[in-house]
This record gives structure tokens, sequence and C-alpha cells, in this order.
């Protein structure tokens, strides 16, 4: 979790503020034609590598996890092999990246800027492109406060190229072109990629400890059970509301010894001083939440006020306390493998299809939560709060393979319990849930 602001503009002093709580480790402002860039590590992957790195005239700006930059050559630091990657592929470069990550690149030789998200903008970005007045940043206010106006979220699954002399953008292309054949007979492929994605976000690219909000739902359940299965050791955070005690408690003992878990209540002192930490450190944000089959909307909903923001607040100070900067998030369960519904039912009315796939995934693919609605809501939520406390999220089920492995699943192996495919890891894993049932996280 870090955060960066390049700009053409002149930078005011404060456009940092909401910025620097996400890389709290180490701040560089440097001065480059003219142009300012200015990136705030977290320093979790490799080797200590503070940003913009530079190479010649081309600069890079850098947020989040690039989890095969070993593969991609000799190097002690993810960070280290965008520059390399782009001199050898030019701006595709992005698409032999597998991470979660947003990029801001500038190549003075060729007078442009390459800015790109991840598959599914996991980490948040904004560029501006206003003639030759041209910006991108982690947040909407810093641009603000320079000047920049038009200004944009980026696109999940996109890579743009912009002109530093006359500010058009000459090239925008998709990373990864998911397939939608439904060909797959066993779930053994989805298993192997869920297994891989786990290792990969929390045993190859770790010198931090881990954390995550465990409850008696599917997605903690799943996370928790594999960290057993690979005995990494991580902590649990339990928040006690409307929970299956039960199931919650045989979890809790399921996971030991790998698994260390503080269950809790929050009580109202600790809900507002959680609510008050995230007013005053995370920029202004409303987001939306819709569906793809009806008229149902919700607008302007304040990332502030909604208590699941207010209640990972909290489970953030907590982790802080403990000396936790990396949380595993269970982000997109919902979003991929039920669309918040079953067999036709939806089980909240922003569900798109009531989770029936259907024997043709192009007829409704992608559908509104795919890339937006709650992913794009519900990920900021993550990424705005765990960022006011330094903490790194890292999205297990939102790995590429793992979602091209599940839309690959025959549509009778999706459709066959709820959450199918975590019904079959937990089932086969011997892990306590509630079948069918949406409840907790």
């Amino acid at each position: 979790m870090c955060s960066f602001l390049f700009s053409t503009n002149s930078v005011p002093e404060d456009a940092n503020f909401y910025l620097k709580f996400r890389g709290p480790d180490f701040t560089v402002t440097k001065k480059f034609n003219n142009h300012t860039f200015i990136h705030n590590l977290l320093s979790i992957t490799g080797a200590y590598t503070p940003q913009p790195l530079e190479k010649g005239n081309i600069l890079v700006l850098f947020n989040g996890e690039i989890y095969n930059f070993k593969e991609l050559g000799d190097y002690d630091n993810d960070t280290k092999c965008i520059i390399p990657l782009y001199e050898k592929y030019g701006p595709q470069f992005t698409k032999y990246l597998d991470g979660e990550f947003a990029i801001t690149l500038v190549d003075y030789n060729k007078q442009i800027v390459v800015i790109s998200s991840d598959l599914f903008k996991t980490k948040p970005l904004f560029y501006s492109i206003d003639g030759l007045n041209i910006g991108s940043s982690s947040y909407k206010t810093p641009l603000e406060k320079c000047g920049h106006i038009n200004i944009q979220k980026a696109n999940p699954n996109e890579t743009i190229v912009v002109s530093l002399t006359t500010g058009k953008i000459l090239e925008r292309f998709e990373i990864y072109t998911f397939d939608l054949d439904q060909k797959k007979k066993t779930f053994d492929d989805w298993m192997k990629a869920f297994s891989d994605s786990i290792s990969k976000r929390a045993r190859d690219n770790v010198r931090e400890k881990i954390f995550i909000g465990l409850s008696s739902g599917y997605d903690s359940g799943a996370i928790a059970c594999e960290m057993f299965q690979q005995k990494i050791n991580f902590k649990c955070y339990s928040h006690i509301g409307r929970e299956n005690v039960d199931i919650l408690n045989r979890r809790i003992a399921n996971v030991s010894p790998y698994g260390k878990v503080d269950a809790y209540k929050t009580s109202p002192q600790e809900w507002n001083q959680a609510h008050e930490y995230i007013a005053l450190n995370t920029e202004p944000f409303s987001y939306t939440v819709h569906s793809s089959r009806s008229d149902y909307n919700e607008y302007n909903l304040s990332l502030i006020d909604d208590n699941g923001s207010n209640q990972f607040s909290n489970l953030c100070r907590q982790a802080k306390r403990d000396g936790y900067k990396i949380h595993l998030s269970g982000m997109g369960g919902d979003e991929i493998f039920s669309d918040y519904g079953f067999n036709g039912s939806s089980k909240y009315q922003h569900s798109n299809f009531g989770g029936l796939f259907p024997n043709d995934l192009h007829t409704i693919f992608p559908w509104a939560s795919f890339y937006g609605s709650t992913m794009e809501s519900y990920l900021a939520k993550e990424e705005y709060v765990g960022g006011a406390y330094g903490m790194e999220s890292r999205y297990p089920f939102l790995d590429k393979n793992v979602v091209q492995e599940f839309l690959w699943l025959d549509v009778g192996l999706k459709n066959g319990n709820y959450k199918n495919v975590l019904h079959e890891y937990l089932t086969k894993n011997n892990f306590p849930f509630a079948a069918n049932e949406k409840i907790g996280f």
C-alpha cells in the first residue's frame, strides 16, 4: 500500500495530506522537466526501494504488488521490474504483470505517460487530461489541489497512453481478455489456482505479518482454511456481531496453531473513535451500487458513514496496534462467485442475475459488479480505510487465474450450490460453514 501523485501543474504543500497515510515509511518529492513526482512508500516486498524509480528519462510511480517479479528477471524488489519490462514491450508491458497495482510511467524520450490499473482496479487511481495539463494520483483530492479538472477514475483492466505534447490519448487497451467458455468439468484447477493465489500473497512475497477478518461466512472461512493448510502464521480479528457463534468458535479451534484469534465486540466508544479517525484521514468519497437487471440504485453513499467502513477501521486500529501490516481480503467472493444470489433468487437487491449463471456467459458478462457497482465501491472501502492506517490489502479471490478458472467451470458446477467453488472447497477440507447462507464475509 503506497500512494503517488504526478502532475505537470504546480503542486501545493498540502496536496500530499491524504496520500501520506498510505505510505508512512518514506516520502519522496522529485522535480523532473518541471513536473512533480510524489511517492509515499509502504515497504512490504523485497528490498527497501523509494520511488520514483528512474532510468535515463523514464520515471515510474507504483502502488501495489507484482507477484511474478522474480519470474521477470533478477530483481530484489517488484518495482524494479517495471522499467525494464517497459523497455522490452512498450506500454504493453502491463499485460505481463501478475499483481494488484496502479502505475504511472512517464517516458520523456517518447513524450508519453502510461497510466494503468490492474484487472479489477484494486488500487485507487485517478487521472486528469486537460490539454497539456496532465496528472495522475492515488486519490482525487491531490489532483484538485493542483488545479486539475475533468478528473476521471481509471478503468479497471485498462492501460492508457497519453501524449505529453498534445494531451491526447494515443492508445487504450484491455490488459487481459477473459475467456467465457464454460468447459471444465471438475473443480481441480480452481482449487489449485486458489491455493497458488494464497501462496503468492501470504508466503512468497511477505516480510510483514498478515491478518484477516474472520467471520462465519464463506469468504473469510476459505482464506483462513487455506492459510492453515499451508501452515502460514496469521492473525484473525473476529467481530462478534450477527455471526453464527457455533461456526465461528469451531473455526477458531480449527485454525490453531497457525491462526491466532481475537474475538471482540465493538463498543459505541470504539465505533466513534474508528469513525472519527477515517473522517479526518480519508478524502471524501461517495460510492454507488446498482444492478444490471433492474432499476435498483444507491447513489452518493458516504464511505465514512458506512457501518462496514467503521468496523474495518476498528479492526485496522487493532491490527496496527499489534504490528500487522498485510490484510488478506475476501473481496470478490460475492461479486464473482455468487452475484449476491443463488438459483435465480437475489439475496440483495443489487444482485444482477440472482446467482443463476446462464449457459452462455456472453449474455451477462461483464455484469455490473464484476468490474463496477459493489466491486468498485467495496474495494474503495478497503483501500481508503486500510490506507488511512498504512495497511496493505491483498485480494486472493481477484487473482486472474482464480477468476478465469471460475469462469471456465461448467455451468452446472457454478450453479450446484450457493458460492459453489467455496462450498466445494470448505466441504473438501472439512472446514465448518453454514451451507447456502449469506452471513458474515
